[in-house]
């Protein structure tokens, strides 16, 4: 499976409203809890977004242009 501390982080997200808050706030402080790549890593403390979608969204960008494999949302 790829990008799976991306996904671990956006489980985490999903399900805990604190950390959540916490991963908009300050990314830094709760990535060191996953085991990130150094690219996934980069793609975390480098989003700037206010709100669980937007980071999503930049998330769902950054995978895409790392798949050969078109990622679609509805």
């Amino acid at each position: 499976m790829k990008h799976e501390g991306i996904q671990a982080i956006v489980g985490a997200a999903i399900v805990d409203s604190d950390f959540r808050q916490h991963l908009l706030e300050d990314a830094e402080s709760v990535i060191d809890e996953f085991t990130l790549t150094p690219d996934e890593a980069s793609v975390m403390l480098s989003v700037n977004a206010t709100t669980f979608q937007g980071l999503a969204t930049q998330l769902q960008a950054w995978i895409a242009s790392k798949s050969s494999v078109p990622v679609v949302c509805s």
